[in-house]
């Protein structure tokens, strides 16, 4: 039999370790193989064998460690639903967690050792760790009894065995022993993490709102002369829509009667509305100009280019970052080291050296050891890059952006509206012969009833030779992708493109290589109008900052190849592709990911697969919602200097993280032994619980200030 590949979900894992673990526990039964499974996205993609293959038995063996596989297909708005609503209940928990850690915070800083203050901090520490902490706790033993670790293991051992010893050192009234502070504040700055996490990844879904509203819900359909209004999820292959004037083009299609213009702006990420006429492809989601279209349908929902790019952006969100996924690496050998270290030492204590303080040792080990500091390390470096970022125009949105910023080797870069300004000037009015003033006026009077942005760039170039009153136009016409004629003073001029041209004239046009259009009469060609979308003044310093990095800017655009290849040489660029469409930039970016990590950066819905692709996605300021939301790094400022100061943000993004790992584990290396007892014997050197909880909470705090010193380095 055949195999299927599957896309599926996956609840119930709360970090990268446990993406680890479920991926060993499907890749160790039969019937399938080729798994992926996504920490961020939920996502669990699996190649499997029907013959073989039991899902029953797959998702008992995930049930047991913890996780919930949910194999039916839940639509992008069911998603972003369950999403929100999950980070909702995350918030309020974590409100409500605040009104009792941050006084069970100030009562241990007092160490107030008298009965009220101790009961007080043993009902703040209980409902922390028992309540606040219980998703920590399950985890930790459903890991347990599958012999896994992960994160969730250190933290649930931290705290359950500092609450127990400081109910031991209560009873015992063993003042110096107790650290209920330190039971409940573990779980509280956990949350914190957790739910900053949670917020970044739900902010993902506003591209798929923004994306969905393109779709029409509703469609014309034409059968037997007849038109009827009718969901669009009912249109099969081949029939007829039709597609009213200003109406959103609900499905992908060809237009087979009528003449208009299409918006494809929202799509192609070009400014210039193209041409449709009988045999033109039309795609959802592109808003139709000012005539009636007859269409027929060639693809629908998720399998139009519009759905498409849907299920994209879907499947790519919440790759996990592998600066993130470190720690929970090398908490896969650095949990069950400390759990080892700490029976030795209590072994050795109390065997060999017959010490009381055998069980005093082994939990030191234990609470010192706690990995708050190495598991702040990266989130919080990643929190004063996104302020940091945010106060110079970047918007950090995905810390692995920050990490393959470092091995870049290729940037693509589109052109409209990223290396260009976005909006068509006049290049060049050259007239046929010298114009007399009937002519000049004629030319504006009627450019001026077009409404073409063609017509918006050449009316802003005659305005500083317009004076006087203008021409009275009779019989006014406008030809949907020919352009505009009109009468004056008893001539017809005509003002459009070269076919409009051919048509009225019965001669060649002039060839030009720049978008243009042709002032005309029925006898004679009066002026070409040449344009251009000037290159963005930041565009020259961006590409040299490029080549100072080492980074080969390549330019990559939906515009026509000849435009493609003048703006690239307009910067000195060797490598450039036009004429794209979405799912070609896709396969440029994996083409050159196969070379080495690739940057991309745009503005439009139609870079939005190449964003998510890409190893770093960038948006513009001015880009679409949905360009932006796609990307990992938005530049909110206008202009091209927050890119090179996005590179310098990540150098120093990753000397912070480095350094709070060295913190972390040289903090670690000093203290365990010391926690361990081996320097009491020779040198009176030893810790009490009490003192190895706070060094475990200065171990922290040295991990936030390194963090907050980002805050005072300059990115120019």
């Amino acid at each position: 039999m055949a195999k299927e590949r599957v896309n599926w979900a996956l609840s119930g894992m709360t970090c990268a370790g446990c993406a680890h673990s479920a991926h060993t526990i499907a890749e160790g039964m039969p019937g399938i193989s080729e798994v992926q499974v996504r920490y961020a996205s939920g996502a669990f993609k699996a190649t499997i064998d029907a013959a073989e293959f039991d899902l029953h038995s797959l998702k008992e063996n995930l049930a047991k460690a913890g996780y919930g596989l949910t194999t039916e297909y839940r639509t992008p708005q069911e998603r972003i639903a369950s999403q929100h609503a999950a980070l909702l209940r995350k918030r309020n928990e974590l409100i409500l967690a605040t009104t009792l850690a941050l006084p069970l915070l100030v009562i241990g800083m007092m160490h107030l050792m008298v009965p009220w203050v101790m009961g007080v901090q043993f009902f703040l520490a209980l409902a922390l760790t028992a309540y606040f902490g219980r998703h920590i706790h399950r985890k930790a033993f459903q890991l347990a009894l599958n012999l896994a670790t992960n994160m969730d293991t250190l933290v649930s051992l931290g705290s359950l065995v500092a609450f127990t010893f400081s109910i031991v050192g209560w009873i015992n009234h063993q003042h110096q022993q107790i650290y209920f502070e330190s039971a409940g504040l573990i779980i509280y700055f956990i949350l914190i993490g957790k739910y900053l996490e949670d917020r970044g990844k739900a902010s993902n879904s506003k591209a798929l709102a923004e994306l969905i509203a393109l779709q029409p819900q509703q469609a014309s359909r034409v059968e037997e002369g007849k038109e009827e209004r009718v969901p669009v999820e009912v249109l099969e292959l081949d029939q007829f829509i039709r597609i009213q004037p200003a109406e959103r083009v609900p499905v992908d299609g060809i237009v087979v009667e009528g003449i208009s213009t299409i918006d494809e702006s929202t799509f192609t990420g070009e400014p210039l509305p193209v041409d449709k006429k009988q045999g033109a492809k039309v795609w959802a989601g592109t808003l139709n100009g000012s005539g009636g279209l007859l269409v027929q349908v060639t693809h629908t929902g998720r399998t139009s280019a519009l759905g498409s790019i849907i299920d994209t952006v879907v499947e790519a969100q919440g790759t996990a970052a592998p600066i993130e996924a470190l720690t929970d690496r090398i908490s896969k050998i650095f949990v069950p080291a400390i759990l080892a270290l700490s029976l030795a030492t209590g072994v050795f204590w109390h065997f060999y050296m017959d010490s009381p303080k055998a069980l005093i040792y082994a939990i030191d080990v234990l609470v010192i050891a706690c990995p708050c500091a190495l598991g702040l390390a990266t989130p919080l470096a990643m929190v004063a890059a996104t302020g940091m970022g945010s106060k110079n125009g970047l918007l950090i949105k995905n810390a692995a952006a920050l990490q393959m910023a470092q091995d870049l080797k290729f940037a693509l870069l589109d052109k409209t509206g990223t290396l260009t300004l976005g909006a068509p000037t006049v290049l060049e009015l050259n007239w046929s012969q010298e114009p007399s003033d009937l002519q000049l006026q004629a030319l504006t009077a009627l450019n001026s009833k077009g409404t073409h942005p063609l017509n918006d760039a050449l009316a802003t170039h005659l305005a500083a030779n317009n004076s006087g009153a203008l021409p009275a136009i009779k019989r006014f016409k406008a030809l949907p992708g020919k352009g505009i004629q009109g009468k004056i003073d008893g001539l017809t001029y005509y003002l459009g493109s070269a076919n409009f041209f051919r048509e009225i004239c019965n001669t060649e046009p002039p060839t030009l290589t720049q978008t243009h259009s042709l002032f005309f009469t029925d006898e004679s060609l009066l002026a070409t109008v040449s344009f251009e979308d000037a290159l963005h003044p930041d565009a020259p310093a961006l590409i040299q900052r490029l080549h100072d990095l080492g980074i080969v800017p390549i330019v990559a655009s939906g515009d026509t190849p000849a435009a493609v290849a003048q703006c690239a040489a307009a910067l000195g660029l060797k490598f450039h592709h036009g004429g794209l469409l979405p799912q070609d930039k896709l396969a440029l970016v994996q083409e050159y990911q196969q070379r080495g990590r690739t940057l991309m950066l745009g503005d439009g819905i139609n870079d939005a697969i190449a964003l998510h692709a890409a190893d770093i996605g960038m948006s513009m300021a001015h880009g679409t919602a949905v360009a932006q939301e796609s990307a990992d790094i938005v530049l909110t400022r206008e202009g091209l200097l927050q890119m090179s100061q996005f590179f310098v943000l990540s150098r120093l993004t990753m000397q912070t993280i480095k350094g709070n790992l060295w913190w972390a584990f040289g903090y670690n290396i000093i203290a365990i032994p010391i926690a361990a007892g081996a320097f009491s014997v020779a040198y009176g050197l030893e810790l009490t619980p009490i003192m190895a909880s706070i060094a475990m909470s200065f171990s922290s705090l040295g991990v936030v200030a390194n963090s907050l010193r980002m805050h005072n380095k300059s990115l120019s």
